[in-house]
């Protein structure tokens, strides 16, 4: 399934581990089935924010496997008192979903007056790491505003935080927000490439709410030259996390 020799496939967001809302796991085993199965090669890996929230101690289980299984690569699910990912410790982005607020559905706008926020922001883009950032489109907006070169992916072309048009048009020219590409339609997806530019969309499947298969077809069957499918691959993801 892959589209050239030369390009690597990366997935940019997968969900590893046990869920506690859910009540299910996403084990080791079933991610690499998955990429053997369509060619990708590398794999960002983030705990659930059910067993994150619980227990930040699953973001060192989520390192301990990374060094275990040399194609993932580790991301720091951000605890909800505004720790920043920790420099050194090999993680390589961050998660930061709907802080405070009902997953997958609410903003909490109090995150916003928080004392802790800028400083948060700020230790961030000390750090130079990717933050894959997912809350209502507003609260958003504002976060956005208050950054200066922290890069952020918006996932799901913000599908999940309200509607991509609308994300689209406020962040088109802030050139440190990403979209990842995960659950969106094609349609959306070429139309965000041929806006804002194939160097600031990355791939993703969010497994297990997707498969890469379905997601990576997505990108495949895009009328677009083959270095842009090259970036939104893996090139950007590579760029975006120094790896």
């Amino acid at each position: 399934m892959a589209i050239s020799e030369d390009f690597e496939i990366i997935d940019s967001h997968t969900h590893w581990g046990p869920s506690i809302t859910m009540g299910m796991t996403v084990p080791t085993s079933e991610l690499i089935r998955q990429a053997d199965a369509c060619d990708v090669g590398r794999i960002v890996i983030f705990p659930f924010p059910s067993t994150a929230i619980d227990d930040e101690a699953i973001n060192d289980s989520v390192l301990e496997e990374c060094e275990n299984v040399h194609r993932f690569i580790p991301y720091y699910y951000i605890p909800e008192d505004l720790r920043p990912i920790p420099a050194g410790k090999g993680f390589r982005g961050g998660k930061w979903h709907w802080t405070r607020g009902v997953q997958d559905s609410t903003s909490n706008y109090r995150v916003l007056e928080d004392p802790g926020l800028d400083p948060f922001i700020e230790e961030s883009e000390k750090v130079d790491l990717p933050i894959v950032f997912e809350e209502e489109f507003n609260f958003t907006e504002s976060f956005v505003s208050r950054t200066n070169s922290l890069k952020l992916i918006i996932p799901h072309l913000g599908l999940l935080g309200g509607d991509p048009e609308v994300f689209l048009k406020a962040f088109r020219y802030r050139t440190n927000v990403c979209f990842d590409t995960a659950l969106a339609n094609q349609d959306t997806i070429y139309k965000f490439v041929r806006e804002i530019g194939a160097d600031r969309i990355l791939f993703g499947s969010d497994i297990p709410f997707s498969t890469m298969r379905t997601e990576l077809g997505k990108i495949l069957a895009l009328e677009i030259p083959d270095e842009e499918k090259s970036l939104i691959l893996s090139g950007n993801l590579k760029r975006l996390t120094g790896i």
